[in-house]
């Protein structure tokens, strides 16, 4: 009875694996490449960046030359350093305009700000990918909050102005109303006086 040899040959990991999988001139392998750049590298990568905020871009540099350093022959780490960098740029103006919002509404805090961005990217997806034709999400709200503050910010540095306009209208109808009761008053005792002379007997003795 022959004696089992040790088994010698490490089981790869999914990396190595993967890594085997050739996709020249094979249709299966290129799919498989293809959706987990997709879903690892890009759609990761924006996520990271929307997550990131205005972070994103130097992030993002960091993931790619950490693809060079470490050698990752995949490129997912390339890929998705591409779209974070490539999010974060894309973003930028509203990155910054909720940041603005979440601190006039007093939510100043990095994680109200990643929240309100993630809900936002979220919704980028499933717009992006037809996933809102199929699955529409019960609970917009938090994308509603953070897409009214934001349309507010270019407005509401005008409120101020709106409100010393009417502070000033209410002082001078109370200005008005003074003006007229004191014309009033100031009319009732020339009056008054008036009468008061008329209805006494001048004094006729010395003339």
């Amino acid at each position: 009875m022959k004696k089992k040899g040790k088994n010698t040959t490490k089981k790869k990991g999914i990396l190595a694996q993967y890594k085997a999988k050739k996709s020249k001139g094979n249709i299966a392998n290129t799919g498989l490449k293809t959706l987990v750049d997709l879903l690892l590298g890009s759609t990761v990568g924006a996520g990271i960046g929307a997550g990131a905020g205005q972070a994103a871009i130097p992030i993002g540099i960091l993931l790619i030359a950490g693809s060079h350093y470490l050698d990752e022959e995949t490129g997912i780490l390339r890929i998705a350093g591409s779209a974070t960098i490539a999010y974060g740029i894309g973003k930028a103006i509203t990155n910054k305009q909720i940041a603005d919002a979440n601190q006039i509404n007093g939510l100043a805090g990095e994680s109200s700000k990643a929240k309100t961005r993630l809900n936002l990217f979220k919704d980028e997806v499933f717009t992006a990918f037809y996933l809102d034709k199929i699955y529409k999400p019960k609970d917009k709200e938090a994308t509603e909050i953070a897409i009214e503050g934001i349309g507010q910010i270019d407005l509401s540095s005008l409120d101020v102005f709106e409100d010393d306009l009417k502070q000033q209208a209410i002082e001078f109808e109370m200005g008005q109303d003074d003006l007229e009761g004191f014309e009033e008053d100031y009319k009732n005792e020339i009056e008054d006086f008036s009468y008061a002379m008329i209805d006494e007997d001048p004094d006729l003795t010395n003339i």
